[in-house]
């Protein structure tokens, strides 16, 4: 399919208003538009579900889904917002790394009360007889940022960089942080979507009424062993050489190989490679007519961190495939299993039983039948 590309007059732009272009402009690739796609029905078509978390790659493109979610409830929300002045349909905060194994849930309560422009933040009261201390603990944030959600409504809140819940050095911890998010979202009637690496799968499985309300939305990124996903990660890379402010198009086609392997298939980590690539280039002559493969090696990431990061994302996808063992587990447990193979075992069993009567018999007995009397 032809692209119409960038607006010509760019070419006669500053360099940086140019590569400001390239690295603003986001597509909707085939593994992006599913992510996105089933994170919409989590949100509304799921009405059990409390948390969504959204799980990929390093680099494999959760902002700009996360841009696209934004966008995309806002316009849904449009015809509310006439009615409710004080709903805000879905706003997001970032999960800050944890310090000494502590994660600061204060501060957490702050950022998301800014991130819902709560006014006089520092000026909250609680109605209860309490201790004067009690103006610093978790609890009178927790209840603010309960009593903000309520108000402001939301369809739904996104925590970016989740994975940073789950490092913690304690297991009984480590299970209190999607406790807390699930009590949150059910008291205040909403989703709450978690995104971040593969590091958040420990969160996920955290006994059995954490399974019944969460669902996990899982942003892969491209494999060229499967024609499709070679064919679309070529085509991505047709869509970037045409939207590259360039007088002369690079063929980025040409080389798909080499910019998969430095990009392991993660759509983020090509887009910003890019974006590095034309910057540089224009930096060094502002009238460069296009990118070289000379260029592109120059820009890529070390071979020693394409290997780390490929190695944890392929740990990572094969904790979210099902394995055949965990499937014969799970029919075991339902019985499943045992009974088709106890009734095989009973057909078995029945066929040897015919047998045995049929070898039971008298040999040279005739077989009963009805013979003439009389005469015709």
């Amino acid at each position: 399919m032809e692209k119409s590309g960038f607006p010509k007059h760019l070419l006669e732009q500053p360099v940086k208003e140019r590569t400001e272009y390239f690295t603003n402009y986001t597509m909707a690739h085939p593994h992006l538009v599913k992510a996105f796609q089933t994170l919409m029905r989590a949100i509304y078509k799921a009405p059990g579900t409390s948390l969504i978390f959204v799980v990929g790659a390093t680099g494999v493109g959760k902002t700009t889904l996360l841009r696209r979610l934004v966008q995309k409830l806002n316009e849904a929300a449009l015809p509310q917002l006439e009615i409710h002045k004080g709903k805000i349909p879905v706003f997001g905060v970032e999960a800050k790394s944890p310090e000494f194994s502590q994660f600061d849930w204060k501060d957490f309560y702050i950022r998301l009360l800014k991130a819902v422009n709560e006014p006089l933040i520092d000026k909250k009261i609680t109605y209860e007889d309490e201790k004067v201390n009690e103006r610093d603990s978790k609890a009178k944030w927790r209840r603010a940022v309960e009593s903000a959600l309520i108000n402001r409504n939301p369809d739904a809140f996104y925590i970016d960089e989740a994975h940073h819940l789950a490092l913690l050095s304690s297991g009984q911890k480590l299970k209190d942080q999607p406790e807390v998010l699930k009590s949150l979202a059910n008291l205040a009637n909403t989703k709450i979507i978690l995104t971040g690496t593969y590091d958040l799968l420990p969160l996920i499985d955290l006994g059995d009424q954490l399974c019944r309300r969460t669902k996990t939305v899982h942003f892969q990124r491209y494999h060229p062993e499967y024609s499709i996903d070679e064919k679309s990660f070529k085509n991505l890379l047709k869509t970037f050489e045409q939207q590259l402010p360039l007088s002369n198009t690079p063929d980025l086609e040409k080389h798909w190989e080499f910019l998969y392997e430095r990009s392991i298939g993660c759509v983020g980590m090509l887009k910003d490679w890019l974006s590095e690539t034309l910057e540089y280039v224009l930096e060094q002559d502002e009238h460069a007519r296009t990118i070289t493969l000379k260029d592109l090696q120059l820009h890529a990431r070390p071979v020693s961190q394409c290997l780390k990061i490929i190695k944890a994302v392929k740990v990572g996808e094969q904790k979210l495939q099902d394995s055949e063992q965990e499937i014969d587990e799970l029919r075991r447990e339902l019985r499943l299993i045992q009974n088709r193979e106890e009734t095989n075992l009973n057909k078995e069993f029945n066929n040897q039983n015919n047998q045995v009567e049929k070898t039971n018999k008298t040999i040279g007995k005739p077989k009963p039948i009805r013979y003439k009397v009389g005469q015709d």
